[in-house]
């Protein structure tokens, strides 16, 4: 029987000194012989050497998985990648976990935040105030406490895909928008492994306020993504597809 495929994201932007140790973490959990594994690296227009990191990886390092990578011509930010945290914050160890979510008939695996170890208390709070504001004002039933660490099937993957052609984005938003079968992974957020987080409290807020404004059908399409006004650009002269 053919092995399913299952696709990693990773988001990367000036993380060079993460890529080996994530790659190095991710492999361990690539033991099931039911599945095959392609972590696909995403430049989100880096300054730093990561672009070359990936490629030095792709090139010499490569075990038990494939490597694919795409690189942007610029910085997009994190929804226009897809980021699924790749910083070990967000644990590669509950690949396994998820991946039995499916098997179990889920659509979508939503990695649920149940600690923040070494979150500031000024984080948490603000966090806590926006989804409360959110879900009792704005009428907003996304799952609280989510982050971009989650995982969709192929079809659900082709669903946003086709739907949400905009420049708009809230992709967490967008898969839980149609998922027809969420299910629930618990997680602890860790310490970042190096380097540190390109989300100040201004970046936080403006990804608050897209992500309510891209709830509407309206605004979506008067954002909606075109040839020549894309959600992305890649350079071609980087960019290679394995």
């Amino acid at each position: 029987m053919d092995k399913l495929k299952v696709d990693i994201i990773v988001s990367c932007y000036n993380e060079e000194e993460n890529i080996i140790p994530f790659y190095s973490e991710a492999i361990k959990y690539f033991n099931d012989d039911k599945y095959k594994y392609n972590i696909v690296f995403v430049n989100d227009g880096s300054s730093d050497h990561t672009y070359d990191v990936i490629k030095e990886l792709q090139n010499s390092y490569s075990e038990r998985s494939d490597i694919s990578v795409i690189s942007f011509d610029k910085n997009r930010g994190h929804e226009a990648a897809m980021c699924a945290g790749f910083d070990l914050q967000n644990p590669p160890g509950k690949i396994p976990e998820i991946l039995r979510e499916f098997e179990k008939g889920a659509d979508c695996v939503l990695l649920r935040r149940v600690k923040y170890s070494h979150a500031s208390f000024i984080k948490v709070m603000t966090s806590r105030v926006y989804y409360l504001f959110s879900q009792i004002v704005l009428r907003n039933k996304n799952a609280r406490d989510v982050s971009d660490f989650f995982a969709v099937n192929y079809e659900l993957a082709k669903t946003v895909s086709k739907n949400y052609k905009t420049r708009l984005r809230f992709v967490r938003s967008f898969v839980q928008n149609e998922a027809k079968n969420i299910h629930f992974v618990n997680y602890e957020n860790g310490i970042r492994n190096a380097g540190v987080s390109r989300y100040n409290y201004l970046k936080l807020a403006k990804l608050a306020i897209i992500s309510e404004l891209s709830r509407s059908k309206t605004l979506r399409e008067i954002y909606k993504a075109t040839k020549e006004n894309p959600v992305y650009i890649i350079d071609d002269s980087k960019t290679k597809y394995i």
